[in-house]
């Protein structure tokens, strides 16, 4: 059996991978809420019309809306320093959708010889995938590995970040407290 095949990802890897996935939803949803508020349409007909945009893309659309509208640029500021959590992590959260996952050792790891065959110490995400005459060269982002602690940080920060951007959204008029 190739290394590549088999399942480095536990039950727990599983639970912080849906959560990271339903808070990037929350966000998104909470995006299609303000340009539906802000531009004076429903909301269904804004998640219709968003359904199929990435999360970078909604993110540009809510922005260019807001700017569009002439929203004080103080606003602008504030939900774009929300986005930008979010941001941060979408190459975590593509691969999560669209990488098998692989054991991986995180850069600055230092353990004892006799923990080598151990259990696993963190999982990243596998691009390389086999066959290829040619070497896969990893790129920065190619390279982070996640342990577990660090899936749940990220995880919280989302929660965090998303209960903020909803608070200050609301704050504003743009949402209603309701969907929190």
């Amino acid at each position: 059996m190739r290394k590549e095949t088999q399942d480095w990802l536990t039950d727990q890897h599983l639970i912080l991978f849906g959560r990271i996935i339903q808070w990037f939803a929350r966000h998104e949803v909470l995006m299609q809420e303000i340009m539906a508020t802000v531009s004076g349409a429903d909301a269904t007909s804004i998640k219709l019309m968003t359904n199929t945009l990435s999360f970078a893309e909604k993110r540009d659309a809510l922005l260019n809306l807001l700017h569009h509208r002439a929203v004080q640029i103080g606003r602008i500021d504030r939900i774009r320093e929300h986005l930008e959590v979010p941001h941060t992590f979408t190459a975590l959260r593509d691969d999560i959708a669209h990488s098998m996952w692989i054991e991986g050792k995180p850069e600055n790891l230092i353990s004892p010889a006799w923990l080598t065959d151990g259990p696993l110490t963190a999982i990243k995400p596998l691009h390389d995938i086999g066959g290829n005459t040619q070497p896969f060269i990893e790129g920065y982002e190619d390279k982070v590995t996640y342990t577990l602690d660090e899936l749940r940080e990220i995880y919280e920060n989302l929660k965090n970040n998303y209960v903020r951007f909803h608070e200050y959204s609301d704050e504003i008029g743009f949402v209603s407290s309701s969907a929190l």
